[in-house]
């Protein structure tokens, strides 16, 4: 079949080639010139050649006929683009007691560009900038020149046809901040979404001190908050994805020992708030330090806790209020029972999936209170079933008892917790001795044998009360620690926020 298609193909392009020849001889109108370029012809004679046709004879061609003008091709429309900053970067070659080169973060929306300095390691009055733009544009103050960035500046960025866009730099000023280096200010009420609020010394006696209702990506950063009154320091709702970084927050007017007015002062206090992150945060003297509602999947890190002021049922370092999952790493809280007045130290209240991690807790002189409590996972508005974890965290100076998983709560896991100096007589302030005759790991609550907690590789190192460590068995499907070995306490946390420039 293939060979006749091919006879068929040939024999139908000869026929076709010699009436296109007699066409022509014949001066025919048609013009078939792509004929012979047709690679079938290869044989046809070279002098036969097609001639012109009427239509490409200038002799034929009638002297009024206008010339044909080619079209204009219209012309691509110019669209105007903005000039811009690329890139904005400090380089360690510019800038002496730079480490590593310190990139921008740039916001094209608000034309404002974030920046990280430590006033500590480089001077941040003198520091010069390398600045990218966009083509055509140029800039000024001009790229590589020295500028005060202890406060924001402004660039202005002219496009070639002298549009012009002005962008804000913005310092955020890390390492160790404090009063003489930051901006004073008064109370802040957030007024939208993804608002920074930094570098500012807040004094409030009359407000919270930062307060956010409904905004989401808010962050906070290199603050220090002092507060007084029935306020909080920072207080928040439906403001998922906040982020707390680099701050100190104090309650100003505590007594000089015992408890606060009302259980209202929270340093920190949020509701129906997800995805938090709150990092390198000391707070001090407040009701509570950090007491969260229906905030799920938090993150706290390198948080720093003093003298938690109450008065019940307040009086905790951190509370988790029927939330859902959430992580505490690396922190540490220091109560002097002579001053604070705590309950328990970390509260996990129908609440479940939290894990806290590699702390330091010293000091509780309630009579009621733990240093770490899972309570009522199973009672009505409990959120997140049931379980947690404590692991790598030291006890000291706690009273009526260490860690609890109760009232309903289990598959609570205890892991290297070590504990010591528990106290069996009075608490401090005349607030009595402890109602547990001094517990180290409670499981009470639960039907018996369903409690399914777990204590692995333990501490507990010279109790008052050697006799009464767990209790009751039944709700540990693992126990296991030891009472004979002492150990040394993890070092605190201890994040600075004084310069010799504020004495």
């Amino acid at each position: 079949m293939a060979r006749t298609m091919r006879k068929s193909s040939y024999f139908n392009t000869t026929v076709l080639l010699v009436l296109a020849v007699l066409a022509l001889q014949l001066g025919s109108c048609s013009s078939d010139t792509d004929a012979f370029s047709d690679p079938n012809t290869a044989n046809t004679p070279p002098d036969v050649t097609p001639e012109a046709s009427p239509e490409d004879s200038p002799e034929d061609t009638p002297e009024d006929t206008p010339e044909e003008t080619p079209e204009e091709t219209p012309e691509t429309p110019v669209v105007s683009i903005d000039p811009e900053i690329t890139e904005f970067r400090f380089s360690t070659a510019d800038n002496e007691g730079l480490v590593t080169d310190i990139m921008g973060t740039l916001d094209k929306d608000n034309k404002t560009i974030h920046v990280e300095l430590n006033p500590y390691s480089v001077a941040i009055q003198e520091l010069t900038p390398t600045i990218t733009l966009s083509s055509e544009a140029t800039v000024s103050p001009e790229s590589k020149t020295v500028q005060d960035f202890s406060s924001e500046i402004t660039y202005t960025v002219t496009s070639e046809n002298g549009t012009i866009v002005t962008y804000t730099i913005v310092p955020s000023l890390s390492g160790n901040i404090c009063k003489s280096n930051l901006q004073e200010s008064g109370p802040i009420l957030v007024s939208a979404n993804n608002q920074r609020i930094e570098n500012l010394y807040i004094k409030t006696s009359n407000q919270h001190g930062i307060e956010i209702n409904n905004f989401s990506g808010v962050v906070i950063t290199n603050c220090i908050i002092e507060y007084t009154g029935a306020y909080t320091g920072i207080k928040f709702a439906n403001a998922d994805n906040l982020t707390i970084d680099n701050c100190s927050i104090t309650y100003t007017n505590a007594p000089s020992s015992g408890p606060l007015p009302d259980s209202t002062r929270n340093c920190i206090e949020g509701i129906e708030s997800q995805n938090l992150v709150i990092t390198n945060v000391k707070v001090t003297d407040g009701s509570t330090g950090i007491s969260l509602n229906q905030c799920d999947d938090s993150i706290l890190t390198y948080i720093e806790g003093h003298n938690m002021r109450g008065p019940y049922p307040r009086g905790q370092f951190v509370q988790y209020d029927k939330c859902i999952g959430g992580l505490l790493e690396n922190f540490s809280v220091i109560n002097d029972r002579n001053i604070a007045w705590t309950e328990d130290n970390i509260s996990i209240y129908k609440s479940a999936g939290q894990q806290i991690k590699k702390g330091l807790i010293v000091g509780n002189n309630s009579p009621t209170g733990v240093g770490v409590l899972f309570e009522d996972q199973n009672t009505e508005g409990a959120r997140g079933g049931f379980g947690g974890l404590v692991e790598d965290v030291d006890f000291l100076e706690m009273g009526n008892g260490v860690v609890s998983s109760v009232e309903g709560s289990k598959n609570v896991t205890f892991t290297r917790i070590r504990a010591k100096q528990i106290i069996c007589g009075d608490l401090g302030q005349n607030r009595g001795v402890p109602t547990s005759n001094s517990l180290i790991f409670a499981a009470f609550g639960t039907a018996e044998g369903t409690g399914a907690n777990k204590i692995v590789d333990c501490i507990v190192y010279n109790s008052c009360n050697p006799t009464n460590i767990v209790w009751p068995e039944h709700n540990f499907e693992l126990i296991d620690y030891r009472d004979d070995i002492d150990f040394e306490p993890r070092e605190p946390i201890a994040l600075q926020f004084t310069c010799s420039s504020d004495d």
